[in-house]
């Protein structure tokens, strides 16, 4: 069976073609669903969008990966709008 990567997933392996203390110690990609990067465009016609992304540290197959996942950023509601 294929791998099929969950929505707003993605994975962080060590980059093994390091040759220079300027190239990334890890590497990987993420995949961010329609839904989400739609939403995300509309709040922000314009600029920069941020997304927040999380972090596991695992091991897979002996490396040791960071497994991640990206939504939208957390917005602490206003003190009227926290329900009693």
């Amino acid at each position: 069976m294929a791998y099929e990567p969950k929505p707003n997933s993605g994975t962080l392996w060590p980059n093994d073609y390091k040759k220079q203390d300027s190239h990334p110690d890890l590497k990987g990609d993420v995949f961010i669903d329609r839904e989400l990067l739609e939403g995300l465009m509309m709040e922000h016609p314009t600029g920069l969008i941020k997304v927040a992304i999380a972090g596991w540290k695992k091991n897979l197959n002996g490396k040791d990966i960071v497994s991640i996942s990206a939504s939208k950023p957390y917005v602490k509601p206003a003190d009227d709008e926290i329900p009693y």
